[in-house]
């Protein structure tokens, strides 16, 4: 279970006692007072000799507290807590991840939903909407039993819908916060059969009915709504039900223009600049993905960043009259691009950034930090590789 030892390897020693204890996991024989590396080497040697229930919780927390201790899930964190000022003073992001799953798990949960919604944002899984400005948002329990009875009419999934509504804050594309309403929307789903041993030796069929989840986010001051959800269809009709019944309006949100990205200009090979002042010391395509249009073959060139020939000169000499980026037989489907920063302060590390773009509207900058995300943004866009295009 390396999630597992992950785990136990960077939390205090008291934080594991405090989980341990939170959680009735019996470790017998651990000496709490120890320092940090005794007593994560005496837990880990313990994990073997739990019982099966233990180690399969242990496991599925470990996955949970250690995924919100990135920089984007401690964003998350800090925006679905009260009280940050306490989580400021601990002393690692998983001990920060940690204290909130003990002790504020409904929060905690809140902070997963941001993150949810925040990562597939202009995805294949988003649709974005447009409605008039500074409309008030109706939580009376009347307008929320409505909402829910229609979506649970509107799926053929199951009974049972749960809705929750949470404030947070929401980083615009120009990286500005924006006040908005998260809507959570679980419905229970249809039932599956899984198969599970009982006892040592018998196999028996149980069943589920896994969760749905759907998201919304709604800032009143700009009446812009964003909903993620697997399926255009249910998008569609949540938007449709959100504005009639929370919003009491007839009048259908207009859709917001989809995010595409063009491949093409980096087939000319034109330099991709950057401004001084974001402190960064060089930029260059990697690698760069082409299909054949003629057929179903690929081919895929990589120059590493610290080859001596950029990626053009490169294809150039290797492939001359062949050249696949000049040869107007192929077209860019996927590309990387190196964002190389210059050192900070009191250091000699160039801190990296990979851009890897997919067509037609994959990126992997929703996974990045804050300071990350506004820098591809941005440069996306400059260098003309974003395209927006109506729904």
């Amino acid at each position: 279970m390396p999630i597992v030892r992950n785990f136990i390897r960077h939390s205090s020693a008291q934080g594991l006692h405090e989980y341990f204890t939170n959680k009735n996991i019996a470790v017998s024989g651990v000496d709490w007072s120890q320092d940090q590396a005794t007593v994560a080497s005496n837990v880990i040697q313990l994990l073997d000799h739990l019982p099966a229930e233990d180690q399969a919780r242990l496991r599925i927390d470990a996955e949970r507290i250690n995924q919100m201790a990135d920089e984007i899930g401690q964003a998350a964190l800090l925006s679905a807590v009260t009280n940050t000022s306490q989580l400021s003073q601990m002393e690692s992001a998983l001990e920060r991840s940690r204290w909130v799953y003990l002790h504020e798990p409904d929060r905690f949960r809140h902070a997963e939903d941001i993150r949810y919604a925040d990562q597939y944002r202009h995805g294949r899984n988003w649709s974005g909407y447009q409605l008039p400005p500074s409309l008030p948002l109706h939580t009376d329990q009347v307008s929320l039993n409505t909402f829910k009875e229609k979506m649970k009419s509107l799926f053929g999934l199951g009974d049972k819908v749960k809705v929750e509504l949470f404030d947070r804050s929401l980083l615009d594309d120009d990286g500005n916060d924006v006040d908005v309403v998260q809507v959570m929307i679980y419905q229970e789903g249809l039932p599956d059969a899984y198969l599970e041993f009982e006892g040592d030796e018998d196999i028996v069929s149980r069943i589920r009915r896994p969760v749905s989840e759907h998201a919304i986010t709604y800032s009143p001051d700009s009446g812009t709504m964003e909903i993620v959800a697997a399926k255009r269809e249910r998008r569609e009709e949540i938007a449709k039900s959100f504005t009639e019944d929370l919003l009491k309006q007839t009048v259908e949100a207009d859709k917001v223009p989809l995010r595409q990205y063009c491949l093409d200009p980096l087939l000319n090979g034109h330099g991709l600049d950057w401004d001084l002042d974001d402190h960064i010391d060089s930029v260059q395509l990697v690698m760069l993905k082409l299909k054949d249009l003629s057929g179903d073959g690929r081919i895929q060139i990589e120059v590493p960043a610290k080859n001596e020939v950029n990626f053009h000169d490169y294809c150039r000499e290797h492939f001359s009259d062949f050249n696949p980026l000049t040869s107007k037989s192929f077209a860019p489907i996927q590309a990387v691009i190196s964002i190389r920063f210059q050192p900070e302060q009191g250091s000699n590390r160039k801190k990296v950034l990979p851009v890897k773009i997919s067509l037609p509207n994959g990126c992997d900058l929703r996974s990045r930090t804050e300071r990350e995300r506004l820098i591809g943004e941005k440069y996306l866009k400059q260098w003309g590789l974003v395209r927006e295009i109506n729904p």
